[in-house]
C-alpha cells in the first residue's frame, strides 16, 4: 500500500500526531544515493521518491499494526513554506 498527499504546513503536525508514531520522526538531511531502479513505487506515480529528497522527516508508525497491516512508515518532505508532501508506505 502506498499513499501520498499534500497538506498545508499547519496541518502536518496534527496529522502526524494522529498516527501516533512509535518514536519521534528523524530528520534525514541528505538524500540516499541514487539507484538505477526506484526502491519504492512513488516514482511510478510521477512523484519524487522520498529517499531522493533532502531534509525528509521519516519513521515507523507501527510494526506490527492492528488489523491486517504488518507495518506502516511515514515520510514528510517540505514542498515550500506553505505545504508538505506526506508519503505513507505499508505492507499487509
Amino acid at each position: 500500500m502506498i499513499l501520498s498527499f499534500v497538506l498545508p504546513a499547519e496541518a502536518v503536525e496534527p496529522f502526524l500526531a494522529q498516527l501516533k508514531p512509535e518514536h519521534p520522526l528523524r530528520l534525514r538531511e541528505q538524500p540516499f544515493a541514487a539507484e538505477a531502479e526506484p526502491a519504492t513505487p512513488f516514482a511510478r506515480l510521477g512523484l519524487p521518491e522520498p529517499d531522493s529528497l533532502p531534509k525528509v522527516r521519516e519513521g515507523q508508525v507501527c510494526a506490527p499494526c492492528k488489523g491486517d497491516l504488518n507495518w506502516l512508515k511515514v515520510a514528510v518532505a517540505q514542498i515550500d513554506e506553505r505545504s508538505s508532501r506526506v508519503y505513507l508506505r505499508g505492507v499487509d
